[in-house]
């Protein structure tokens, strides 16, 4: 069933018919699923190098897909997931994606993290760590995700990370502010940022990254440091997810101007703000994105990166975190950190 259902996705692609949601918005994405070949198409084109090798890692991945995100096997889901698995894809994974369904059939079902979930003591309290499932809709798996927590129990969230894990090797695809609404005590959450701003002190380069970014950044690389993974592959750019941004954003304009009730000046200013929206996520996902990965460079003199243009792989190697800024140095002091095994399975999905 799961291959007949995929056939008819084929179809559907080609024809720009093939239904997603994605950031909120049902949207249609155009693919070309091809045998190798030197035909040239204007939509994102995917090749299958090894076509029983790509069925296989299909059939494996829906299996997978549906036990971990608590699916009943139907023809709506599996469909669900078959359309889903693409917006992930990175160009180059595109040229034989039989291996990139092989990577995401890693992401769900690794057991390289020993540690799941802990805590780092700062000076503003204590810095909360844990690794939790994510939505089918969301770019991987599980996400790290982090928090400040004082005495009194109020509470700081920093950016959620989305990544995998195959082979001993962390793929990172986003770092995204995604639990603001935690943020509940205005006197705390002023300590917070006056604290946190203080890894801007002296630093030159990349500073239109956020500093809560680094923090949790820095945090996640010493977790994974913990559960003996040095070596992190940078994943972008993620064409369908850029793609159905604009999508959307046209969606919304041309849904506005058909309805008549927004004022030629109003609908104008509608349309800026969509689209400087629109270029505003599409530059935060893929070049900010990249210059957090810098940032933390310049921060970490221990920190190697193999600087590549945007199409190509992006990869750290983490020896040491030696930082001369006293605050991230509490952030990934080994004395500080305290951890739970193996809680990573539990609860729902985030």
């Amino acid at each position: 069933m799961i291959n007949k259902i995929f056939e008819e996705i084929k179809k559907e692609a080609r024809n720009n018919e093939v239904s997603i949601m994605l950031d909120g918005y049902d949207t249609v994405v155009r693919m070309q699923f091809n045998i190798v070949d030197d035909k040239v198409y204007d939509m994102p084109n995917f090749y299958i190098k090894n076509r029983y090798e790509f069925y296989d890692n299909l059939n494996k991945y829906v299996y997978n897909a549906l036990e971990f995100y608590e699916l009943e096997p139907t023809e709506e889901n599996i469909k669900m997931i078959l359309t889903y698995i693409w917006a992930n894809i990175t160009p180059t994974e595109m040229k034989c994606i039989e291996k990139y369904l092989e990577k995401y059939i890693c992401f769900i079902s690794d057991n390289t993290l020993k540690i799941s979930s802990g805590y780092e003591k700062t000076n503003i309290g204590n810095l909360h760590f844990n690794v939790l499932k994510q939505s089918i809709m969301q770019e991987t798996p599980y996400c790290f995700k982090s928090y400040f927590e004082n005495d009194d129990g109020s509470k700081f969230s920093l950016p959620r990370i989305s990544f995998g894990i195959k082979d001993n090797i962390c793929y990172i695809y986003a770092i995204q502010n995604k639990d603001s609404k935690i943020n509940i005590d205005a006197k705390y959450n002023l300590l917070v940022k006056d604290s946190i701003r203080s890894i801007n002190s002296g630093v030159k380069k990349y500073r239109n990254v956020s500093p809560s970014f680094i923090i949790s950044l820095s945090l996640f690389i010493s977790f994974l440091k913990h559960n003996n993974i040095s070596k992190v592959k940078v994943e972008t750019p993620l064409e369908i997810r850029i793609n159905n941004r604009k999508s959307v954003a046209d969606y919304k304009i041309k849904f506005y101007s058909a309805k008549g009730t927004l004022s030629p000046e109003t609908l104008d200013d509608f349309k800026k703000e969509i689209n400087l929206k629109r270029l505003n996520d599409d530059y935060n996902s893929t070049i900010k994105f990249i210059n957090c990965f810098n940032r933390l460079k310049v921060h970490f003199d221990n920190i190697f990166m193999d600087e590549n243009d945007i199409n190509n792989d992006i990869i750290l190697e983490v020896m040491n975190l030696i930082t001369n800024n006293s605050f991230l140095k509490s952030i990934v002091d080994d004395k500080n950190f305290y951890y739970i095994e193996k809680e990573r399975y539990n609860g729902k999905i985030s």
